[in-house]
């Protein structure tokens, strides 16, 4: 896997590169950080974002499913249109909080451990596995 994040590093030949990079680094040496801290941490906030997001949708979406065979598919709902803009609203704050928050190690362990940094790069915490266990557990 690779990505294509351009970082900028300030430096005797201006700032040019730092302008034209997605992130910018004062030295050479924060790389390490930059890695090993934030991009891990926000690999795995990302996942639990968007596991979470399907999660919260699946588990309303699959009770409207069965309450239309209940109802023999005559299209009304079973919530009011306030309560599902209710729903998301309200379930999209933990959402929020998680990826704002979320630390599974302190960032000085992470830069102690870095074999920690390797879950993102073998894809573990966002895969089809994964998704499939989290639709499964909202059903």
């Amino acid at each position: 896997q690779s990505a294509h994040v351009g970082i900028g590093i300030c430096g005797q030949e201006g700032v040019q590169a730092v302008n034209a990079s997605d992130y910018a680094i004062a030295q050479f040496r924060f790389l390490q950080r930059l890695l090993l801290v934030h991009g891990r941490s926000n690999y795995k906030r990302i996942a639990k974002v968007i596991l979470y997001s399907f999660y919260k949708n699946m588990s309303l979406v699959i009770v409207l499913f069965f309450y239309n065979f209940y109802n023999g598919q005559s299209g009304t709902s079973l919530f009011e249109s306030f309560v599902m803009a209710g729903w998301n609203f309200f379930l999209a704050l933990p959402i929020i909080a998680i990826g704002i928050f979320d630390e599974d190690v302190s960032p000085e362990q992470a830069m102690a451990f870095p074999a920690l940094y390797m879950t993102g790069q073998r894809n573990d915490d966002l895969n089809v596995y994964r998704f499939c266990l989290w639709i499964g557990n909202a059903i």
